[in-house]
């Protein structure tokens, strides 16, 4: 291949590749109680989710103008502390409505192509340390968007059960923008905003293992669903525990993970938001859960070499 014909060839691949690792999968949350969606007129972009929970009252929610159904999103007819979650697959202003209440109560989804980021969360996990002594293990989730609520959201570690994050009976564990919370996966202990434990005595697992995070969704809770999964990331070998929904949510790359860390080590995200991939994963000897990125080491080769290779 002549030279200037692979500089471009190489040249337009990087941009596939790094226009590939960007997606739109924030998250908004609007409460259902009374007879009022709030906040009622939102707006989001589209690949974001909107997350509606139950706060108070029985409730449903239909797409539809003037209280219509038209089918592009229905919920059941439920009561307290119940959730269901839409990923927005199309632009412009979407109206919907409860059951219920018809008319008098009713809300609008401004649905733009991108932009959006006022109100919108963007929960992510930010480090994982698998092989604490003791089973002792550790996930941290970051907001990288704005201020908004983790409650009800739901963690999926390979081997376990599916653990739905939640203080008591509250449906609210609020996070600031760029605000932490620490899942503590082997102990017990007191769970608070920044703090929540789950005593799942065998923790992470260690040679190989994955940790996906799902929006919550009480009425369509199947782990299969691309659209419900926000983050994902897998450790040790391929083909983990949900792999292939991730692969399809676009939030990870079927075949790859990241390399396993040193005993006492954690390994922690260093991409931004609308990054994914092992590739932005990187091993850090001084975990810091809660605190401030310590980004340092990359667990994984850079593939730079090998793109070369294909247009020698």
């Amino acid at each position: 291949m002549p030279r200037r014909l692979r500089r471009l060839t190489l040249a337009l691949f990087t941009a596939v590749l790094c226009a590939a690792s960007v997606a739109s999968a924030r998250q908004i949350r609007v409460d259902l109680s009374g007879f009022s969606f709030t906040p009622s007129n939102v707006t989001l972009n589209q690949g974001d989710h909107v997350v509606w929970v139950w706060v108070g009252g029985t409730h449903s929610v239909l797409s539809g103008a003037n209280a219509v159904a038209d089918g592009i999103f229905s919920s059941g007819s439920f009561g307290s502390a119940q959730t269901f979650t839409w990923k927005s697959d199309r632009t412009g202003a979407l109206e919907y409505y409860c059951g219920f209440h018809g008319l008098s109560m009713v809300a609008t989804l401004n649905l733009v192509a991108s932009g959006a980021s006022a109100s919108l969360a963007d929960f992510r996990i930010t480090e994982v340390q698998y092989n604490a002594a003791g089973n002792a293990d550790l996930v941290e989730i970051t907001n990288l968007g704005s201020t908004s609520d983790l409650g009800k959201y739901r963690l999926k570690i390979s081997g376990a059960t599916v653990q739905t994050l939640a203080i008591g009976a509250s449906t609210n564990i609020a996070v600031p923008a760029g605000g932490r919370v620490v899942l503590h996966i082997g102990q017990s202990g007191t769970n608070t905003t920044t703090d929540l434990f789950f005593n799942l005595p065998a923790g992470l697992p260690d040679a190989a293992g994955s940790v996906a995070l799902y929006v919550p969704n009480t009425q369509t809770p199947a782990l299969t669903l691309a659209s419900q999964m926000v983050d994902y990331v897998a450790w040790g070998a391929a083909g983990q525990e949900n792999e292939g929904t991730a692969s399809s949510a676009l939030v990870w790359t079927s075949g790859t993970s990241v390399g396993t860390v040193a005993a006492g080590h954690s390994m922690e995200f260093c991409g931004q938001s609308g990054q994914y991939g092992a590739s932005r994963w990187y091993e850090n000897p001084t975990p810091n859960f809660g605190g401030s990125d310590n980004c340092l080491t990359p667990v994984t080769p850079t593939t730079w070499g090998r793109i070369k290779t294909l247009y020698r």
